[in-house]
């Protein structure tokens, strides 16, 4: 006579079978979870590609003649358009270069700053204050307000 405890033997391998494969596909999704992110943050981006070079709208030269500035793109990069005290366009990267936050004009003070860390750069880009350790990109800029406006990757003309 069989004890009540005991099982028929395909069913109770059947059973370990099943939970054997949920914790192993539950260990695989973990570790996905896990790893590719920090994959992802340890590969460095492609870059984008995209335009070399933009042409300003009317609406954005309308933003930049009443704000004094406008944050563009140009592919991938965001770059700062702004009119300094001569009325001069200049275009720069408008990523801070100590951690990639985007940086913005103050006209009052006439500074490019980076609100993440207080980091301060002068209107040709060279860094001011703060933790940046480098300068920021320049971007070429041809023409003026009242006709077209092109800003280019390259340096400053």
């Amino acid at each position: 006579m069989e004890s009540s405890l005991s099982r028929d033997p395909n069913a109770a391998f059947s059973r370990r079978r099943w939970i054997d494969v949920l914790l192993g596909t539950s260990l695989v999704a973990w570790v996905g979870a896990v790893v590719y992110p920090v994959l992802r943050y340890l590969t460095p981006r492609k870059d984008a590609g995209g335009a070399n070079k933009i042409t300003l709208t009317d609406a954005q030269k309308g933003e930049l003649g009443s704000n004094g500035f406008l944050i563009a793109r140009i592919g991938s990069d965001r770059v700062l358009l702004l009119k300094d005290k001569d009325q001069k366009l200049r275009a720069m990267s408008a990523k801070c270069t100590h951690e990639g936050c985007t940086v913005q004009f103050v006209p009052a003070d006439g500074i490019v700053w980076c609100a993440c860390h207080n980091g301060k750069f002068a209107l040709d880009g060279r860094v001011i204050s703060g933790p940046p350790p480098r300068p920021l990109a320049a971007f070429t800029v041809e023409g003026d307000l009242k006709g077209a406006v092109t800003v280019s990757r390259g340096g400053a003309a």
